[in-house]
C-alpha cells in the first residue's frame, strides 16, 4: 500500500502557530485600543496619515520624538489595505508574533538539530504570559523581539562563515530594530555576538578577526539604515527634535531622569518582575542541578546564556525600567528551557501552576465584591464572576491531570487561554471605561462647528484617533491658563480626566474613564462655577509618560 498523502489535520490544528492564531486572533477584532499607550500610538499613526508627514512623527500637532516611525509606517501601510481601523494595528503586531514563533523554531533547530527541541521552544515562547499578553498589543516590543530573533539568525550565519548573508541579515535586523524602538536594539543583540568565541569556539578557530570585522560591518549597515531616516528627520524636525532622537531619549532612560519618561526603578526590580513575565514556567519546571551542569559546555546552552544573562544585567543597571523592555529576551529563555527540557535537565510539574490558576481565578471571580471596598479596583466592579470560574476550571483541569502532563504544549495552551479570558473580562467588565469614542466624536463635532476645545492636563492624544480629529486639542497645565483661554473663547469647551480639574458646573457630557471619569463642560459655565473645592487639591496618578 502506498502511504497516505492526506494531511494530518490533527497535527496542523495542534501546531503552535495554529493554536496561537485561534486564541490570539479574537482580541484583534474584539478589543478596542486601550488608553493611554495604544490610543497614543494610533493617534501618531493617524496624524501621519492626515498630514502626509511620514518623515517626522507628530502627536497633537507637535513633533513626537519618543519613538522611531517604523510601527507607524506599518500601521499606515495596513490602512491602505483595510481602511482605517484599530484592529489593523493589532493584526500587524500579531503577524510579528507569529513570525517570532517561526524564527524561534528555526533558531532552535539550527542550534540543536532537534525538531523536538524546536517545537518545544515555540510552546515555551507562546506560553510565557507576557509574550501571550503582548502578542496582539499595539506596542513596539513584539516587533522589536522579531527583529532581535532575526538578528540572532544573522549572528549564527556569521559564526558559520556565511559572511555575506550574515552581514545582510544581522545588519538589516539591527536597522529595522532601530527604526522600531531605537538604539536599544544593539543592547539586545550585542552580547551574544561578542560572546561568539565562547559559544562557538570551534567554528571561529582561525577566523575571529574576520568574524568580528563582519559583525562590525553589520552594525554599520544597521546604523546606516537607522540614520537614513534619522538624519533627514532631524533636519526637518528642528533642533529640539534632533536633540531628542539622538540624545535625550536614550540618555534619559539610562540615567532615569526624574520628570521624564525614564521610569526610574531600583537595580533589583527585574529580579522580581522577570519571573512573573515567564509564568507558568517558573512554577512548572523543576531542574536537576547535575544535568544542568552537564549542559554548560554545549553550544545551544551557551548561546542562550550569552543572550539572556548579560542583557538582563545591563537592563538592570539602566535606571529606566519597564517590564516590556525585557520582552525580547524571552525567546532566549525559551531556547534555554527547551534545550534543557529535551536533554532531561528539566522536568514538568503542573500541580503548582494548576493551584495558582485556581487561586487567581477565585480572586478574579471575587472582583465584583472586592471592587467596592478598594478604589483601585473600581474599574473591575462589573467583571462577571464567570471569567474567574473559567480560570478556576482551567487550573483545576491542570491540577487533576498533572500526572499526564509531560509536554509543555498543554500548559502553554492553558496560559494563552487564561490571557484570552483576562482580556475578554476587561472587554466585558469595563463597559465604556476604555472606549472614548463618544466623547471624541463630540470633540470632533465641536471642532467642525468652529467651537474650540481645550483639555486641562496632558491628554496623551487619547481622543485623536477615536474621534478622527483633524485639529490638535490644546493642553493647558493650570487653572490660570484655562481662565485666560476661557475669557478669549467663551463659546468653547473644556475637557479633563484629571480629578483635580473637576468644575462645579454640570458637564455637557461625562463618562467613566479608566479608574476615574472624563467630562466635557461649556467653557463659560466652567469659568463661572470654578473648581469644586472638594477636588481642587485631589491627587492624580502621575501621567503615564511615553515609553
Amino acid at each position: 500500500m502506498f502511504p497516505s498523502t492526506d494531511p494530518d489535520w490533527r497535527a496542523v490544528l495542534l501546531h503552535p502557530l495554529a493554536v496561537a492564531a485561534v486564541l490570539l486572533l479574537p482580541i484583534v477584532f474584539l478589543l478596542g485600543p486601550l488608553p493611554i499607550d495604544e490610543t497614543r500610538y494610533l493617534a501618531v499613526a493617524w496624524e501621519m496619515r492626515q498630514t502626509g508627514e511620514f518623515l517626522v512623527p507628530h502627536l497633537n500637532g507637535a513633533t513626537y520624538a519618543h519613538k522611531p516611525p517604523l510601527l507607524f509606517w506599518l500601521i499606515n501601510a495596513g490602512w491602505l489595505l483595510t481602511g482605517v481601523h484599530a484592529w489593523t494595528a493589532r493584526a500587524m503586531t500579531l503577524l510579528c508574533s507569529l513570525a517570532s514563533l517561526v524564527l524561534m523554531q528555526r533558531l532552535a533547530l539550527r542550534l540543536t538539530g532537534s525538531t523536538a527541541t524546536a517545537r518545544t521552544s515555540m510552546w515555551l515562547l507562546l506560553g510565557a504570559i507576557y509574550f501571550a499578553l503582548f502578542s496582539n498589543a499595539i506596542m513596539f516590543d513584539v516587533p522589536l523581539a522579531t527583529c532581535v530573533l532575526l538578528a540572532m539568525h544573522g549572528i549564527l550565519d556569521l559564526a558559520n562563515a556565511r559572511t555575506r548573508r550574515g552581514v545582510l541579515v544581522t545588519g538589516g535586523a539591527i536597522g529595522l530594530g532601530i527604526l522600531v524602538k531605537g538604539p536599544v536594539m544593539l543592547l539586545d543583540v550585542a552580547f551574544v555576538a561578542l560572546a561568539a568565541p565562547w559559544w562557538s569556539a570551534d567554528r571561529l578557530a582561525g577566523r575571529r578577526g574576520r568574524y568580528f570585522g563582519a559583525f562590525a560591518l553589520s552594525i554599520l549597515v544597521g546604523a546606516l539604515i537607522g540614520l537614513a531616516w534619522a538624519v533627514p528627520a532631524a533636519l526637518h524636525g528642528g533642533e529640539a527634535y534632533a536633540r531628542a532622537i539622538f540624545l535625550n531619549q536614550t540618555l534619559d532612560r539610562i540615567g532615569g531622569v526624574k520628570g521624564t519618561s525614564a521610569h526610574g526603578r531600583p537595580v533589583w526590580w527585574y529580579l522580581v518582575v522577570f519571573p512573573l513575565m515567564l509564568l507558568p514556567w517558573p512554577l512548572m519546571l523543576r531542574a536537576g542541578a547535575t544535568k544542568l551542569r552537564e549542559l554548560a559546555t554545549e553550544t545551544p546552552w551557551r548561546f542562550g546564556v550569552a543572550w539572556v544573562l548579560p542583557t538582563f544585567v545591563a537592563f538592570s543597571l539602566v535606571a529606566g525600567k519597564q517590564p516590556h523592555y525585557l520582552l525580547p529576551t524571552i525567546p532566549g529563555v525559551a531556547l534555554l528551557l527547551a534545550f534543557a527540557r529535551e536533554r532531561g535537565a528539566l522536568r514538568l510539574r503542573a500541580g503548582a501552576f494548576g493551584a495558582f490558576l485556581v487561586l487567581f481565578g477565585a480572586a478574579t471571580a471575587a472582583l465584583p465584591w472586592l471592587a467596592p471596598k478598594l478604589p483601585s479596583l473600581a474599574f473591575a466592579a462589573d467583571v462577571s464572576p464567570l471569567w474567574g470560574c473559567l480560570i478556576v476550571a482551567i487550573g483545576g483541569a491542570l491540577a487533576i491531570g498533572r500526572m499526564r502532563l509531560v509536554q509543555p504544549a498543554g500548559a502553554a495552551v492553558a496560559m494563552v487561554a487564561v490571557g484570552l479570558a483576562i482580556k475578554l473580562a476587561v472587554l466585558q467588565g469595563s463597559g465604556d471605561r476604555y472606549d472614548i469614542r463618544a466623547l471624541a466624536t463630540r470633540i470632533h463635532d465641536a471642532q467642525e462647528a468652529g467651537r474650540p476645545v481645550v483639555h486641562l492636563g496632558w491628554h496623551h492624544g487619547v481622543f485623536e484617533f477615536a474621534g478622527r480629529l483633524t485639529q490638535p486639542v490644546p493642553a493647558l497645565d493650570t487653572l490660570e491658563a484655562f481662565q485666560a483661554w476661557a475669557h478669549e473663547h467663551p463659546d468653547g469647551y473644556v475637557v479633563s480626566f484629571y480629578r483635580r480639574f473637576r468644575f462645579r458646573a454640570d458637564p455637557v457630557y461625562a463618562q467613566k474613564f479608566r479608574g476615574g471619569e472624563v467630562s466635557m463642560w461649556n467653557a463659560a459655565d466652567a469659568l463661572a462655577s470654578g473648581v469644586d473645592p472638594a477636588s481642587s487639591h485631589a491627587g492624580d496618578e502621575p501621567d503615564e509618560s511615553d515609553d
